[in-house]
């Protein structure tokens, strides 16, 4: 394979990788006031990458720089032993500087990497650890398919926002490992007075989420009436979780990915971000949280 021997340039200049964030309407929470704001939100899209024509791992990524992104996960997972081993990176027709690959002209989907060995190198077998989220051809990696097998929310639930600033609160005073060594995430179950059903905390986000929704599962609460708040980014795989769980309301004290605010948007389930105590973003269904007397009209 050669080697990149050219500077790494801006972003902005490569016509391979569009902008990475997508504008979105949102309403803001500030000093007792509820406004509408033009803001944005990263966008988050799937990545499929195939090694020697076999899927292995679709990746939610931000765009840009794919064809390293999918060499630096398959060097860094073991599933590729040495660089020297890579042939080729693919990026859906696009070659790296100095290769050529059939289709370079095509103007296609940036959502997929393929990544082609020597000949005589095999890939590494050990594969059992690889999520396969989603199958695509090169030329479509579709966000849809992330969507399928989800249903739209039908919980009715309101929530005041008095109840809303109180949340973050509460999941502070009850990390206990966060307080005694941090770096760790919470996740934590409300009903819709603010009473919190359960706090966990672990080193993953995702773990977290995971941990409090098989508190409730397992002792036969119902998430359909409750809401999920987490100390983490609020991305596809966040929203998705709650989605399937009947989740109405999902909120992180961070801010959301592109995917998960068409996700909540498309499947009925209020999206909020920047939960802070006196400060918070609603991205979809404004409905269920915000007092009727502070509500804009429009």
């Amino acid at each position: 394979m050669k080697r990149y021997t050219q500077p790494y340039q801006p972003e902005q200049d490569d016509q391979s990788a569009p902008g990475s964030i997508m504008p979105w309407r949102i309403w803001r929470l500030a000093d007792q006031q509820i406004q509408p704001v033009d803001s944005g939100v990263m966008v988050e899209e799937p990545l499929e990458i195939r090694l020697n024509d076999r899927p292995v791992a679709v990746l939610m990524r931000s765009p840009g720089l794919e064809k390293e992104l999918a060499t630096g996960f398959c060097l860094g997972e073991g599933l590729v032993a040495d660089l020297m081993d890579i042939a080729l990176v693919r990026h859906c027709g696009r070659a790296g500087p100095g290769e050529v690959a059939e289709g370079d002209a095509l103007d296609i989907s940036r959502n997929r990497v393929d990544i082609t060995l020597m000949p005589g190198v095999a890939a590494a077998s050990n594969q059992d650890d690889v999520v396969q989220l989603i199958r695509s051809g090169c030329g479509r990696a579709e966000v849809s398919a992330l969507m399928e097998n989800l249903r739209p929310v039908d919980a009715q639930l309101s929530v005041s926002l008095e109840v809303l600033r109180r949340l973050p609160g509460q999941i502070t005073r009850q990390q206990a490992a966060y307080r005694m060594a941090g770096g760790v995430h919470a996740a934590a179950v409300f009903d819709a007075g603010g009473r919190a059903i359960v706090v966990c905390e672990d080193i993953g986000r995702h773990n977290a989420v995971d941990k409090a929704a098989g508190y409730c599962l397992l002792r036969g609460i119902s998430l359909r009436d409750k809401m999920l708040v987490s100390t983490g980014r609020a991305s596809y795989d966040m929203v998705s979780k709650g989605v399937r769980l009947g989740v109405p309301i999902i909120a992180s004290v961070s801010s959301p990915t592109s995917l998960a605010v068409e996700l909540a948007k498309a499947l009925n389930c209020t999206l909020l971000g920047y939960l802070r105590g006196k400060t918070l973003n609603v991205y979809t269904h404004r409905w269920r949280v915000m007092d009727p007397e502070k509500m804009p009209s429009g």
